[in-house]
């Protein structure tokens, strides 16, 4: 899960321009990060490009913290491979 997590920083890092080193595993993505709905579909777009998986719109609000894309990725990229 690590490799989703270091890809999700970078992405959240370039996208948002915040400093990796604050984007932590527990980040919530509204309060810590300031990410809004909005964003966070922004965002869930570029992960469904890099990884080539769809990620259906029902699991956005699920998404609270960085941790839960990423879990979400682990379970679902690899068994789409």
């Amino acid at each position: 899960m690590t490799d989703y997590l270091e890809d999700l920083k970078d992405l959240i890092s370039k996208q948002f321009v915040i400093p990796q080193d604050d984007i932590e595993e527990e980040s919530l993505l509204d309060e810590d990060l300031s990410i809004t709905d909005l964003d966070l579909e922004d965002l869930i777009g570029k992960i469904q490009e890099k990884y080539d998986i769809e990620i259906p719109p029902e699991k956005f609000p699920s998404f609270k913290k960085v941790s839960d894309i990423a879990l979400y990725l682990y379970e679902n990229v690899e068994q789409m491979a």
